[in-house]
């Protein structure tokens, strides 16, 4: 039941936090955050305790949206839902995670995808990437903390996993002041590294020791669009991770293809996915720095039919972004020389703060300071299992540019 706002201290249902009329709009409109400086009874509200439920209110009292409340960070609340007589409990959990689901299954024929994409899901901070009956989940807020009783039994409901693993120790934790940690929620800890299939490619998958929750799902139609390029050619793998980029390409018909990363264990696993495609004959692995590798790779006049370019982010906040369109910048130009007449770059960012835009203008800078003439062909963004949040660009971080070189 929704406390009125002369009951409240009495009855003390539910909490109300006022909010700005700026605020009232943007989450009107969908928007699903309130910032601290647009709480307007920011002393009372800072002695809540990290993920309640609260109400937030205009100033006289008029309900907008329900949602959770932390008073730590900047962005102290979460709205789950714009209904006043809209539970948030169990079963709001679960007809949230079986419509997310069903998208994914219809998108999907095998059961290897991310299945919750946090707010674009309408679940806050929450990600849940899915290996058919191992499932990795990242629980990012306060809020989510609360509500992960009723994730874990809505999974367990609804896809019955053998393994339920929670890789929590992540940044966006220590912002919300939660606990860092990885453990098993359900089940044992695989013993080595599970199997999955994408685009008719095998991979390895550390679930418990890799990069976030394992695997980066988001690049699943960028790299059977590489791959598509790649056929018949040479190729090199730039920042390659476990080699998701290049295994693919290779396994579609790619003749040659070079990985480069900085991590030893990385590149292992590259050459196990190769041996599990049989590919391994196609492929050799180059461990070092990226920029240090192009640049020799280039004064060897080393060219590739398609040179693939997919960084971590560089630009993690605003005061990042000069630096990171620098990066990006200099990127671009080390992998010009590298590029065939007529052949292809594809270069990502994951950085949220660079839009199409400006990256666009960053890298084809770089390009044109090393003399190529070049054309964008395609550019793209993360695979439909990562939806984006209308309101939130946020959710829309990845974006990949195709470019095709006429000289």
């Amino acid at each position: 039941m929704l406390a009125s706002h002369n009951n409240e201290k009495k009855k003390k249902v539910t909490h109300l936090v006022r909010i700005d009329e700026r605020s009232v709009k943007r989450l009107k409109l969908g928007y699903p955050w309130v910032f601290r400086s647009e709480v307007i009874n920011a002393r009372e509200s800072s002695a809540l305790t990290p993920g309640q439920l609260v109400d937030f209110v205009r100033d006289k009292g008029d309900f907008v949206a329900r949602g959770f409340f932390n008073p730590k960070p900047q962005l102290v609340g979460r709205v789950m839902t714009l209904h006043p007589t809209q539970k948030v409990d169990g079963n709001f959990v679960f007809h949230l995670i079986d419509v997310a689901m069903k998208l994914r299954d219809k998108l999907y024929s095998l059961p290897f995808y991310r299945l919750i994409h946090a707010e674009s899901d309408g679940l806050p901070g929450l990600i849940v990437d899915r290996y058919g009956d191992v499932v990795v989940c990242q629980v990012n807020t306060a809020g989510m903390d609360v509500l992960y009783p009723h994730v874990e039994a809505a999974l367990k409901k609804l896809i019955k996993p053998r393994v339920i693993i929670l890789k929590n120790d992540t940044p966006a934790r220590e912002l919300e002041v939660l606990e860092q940690v990885v453990r098993v929620a359900e089940g044992s800890a695989p013993e080595e590294a599970i199997q999955i299939i994408e685009n008719d490619t095998q991979f390895h998958v550390d679930v418990m020791g890799g990069q976030k929750t394992g695997w980066f799902f988001d690049q699943r139609e960028n790299r059977a669009w590489v791959a598509t390029l790649a056929k018949g050619g040479a190729m090199i793998d730039v920042f390659c991770h476990t080699g998701g980029f290049g295994v693919t390409a290779a396994k579609s018909g790619a003749e040659n293809i070079t990985f480069v990363d900085s991590s030893e264990a990385a590149l292992d696993m590259v050459r196990k996915n190769a041996a599990l495609n049989g590919v391994e004959k196609k492929c050799q692995v180059i461990e070092g720095k990226a920029f240090d590798v192009m640049e020799k790779l280039a004064a060897t006049k080393k060219k590739y039919d398609v040179v693939v370019v997919d960084p971590p982010a560089f630009i993690k906040s605003r005061k990042d972004m000069s630096a990171g369109m620098k990066g990006y910048n200099k990127l671009a130009r080390l992998a010009a020389p590298l590029v065939q007449k007529n052949g292809y770059l594809f270069f990502a960012s994951c950085s949220h703060h660079a839009g199409v835009a400006e990256l666009s203008e960053s890298v084809a800078e770089g390009l044109a300071k090393e003399g190529r003439v070049f054309q964008i062909i395609k550019t793209s963004g993360a695979a439909p299992d990562h939806p984006v949040h209308p309101q939130l660009p946020e959710t829309g971080y990845l974006k990949g540019l195709t470019f095709r070189f006429l000289d």
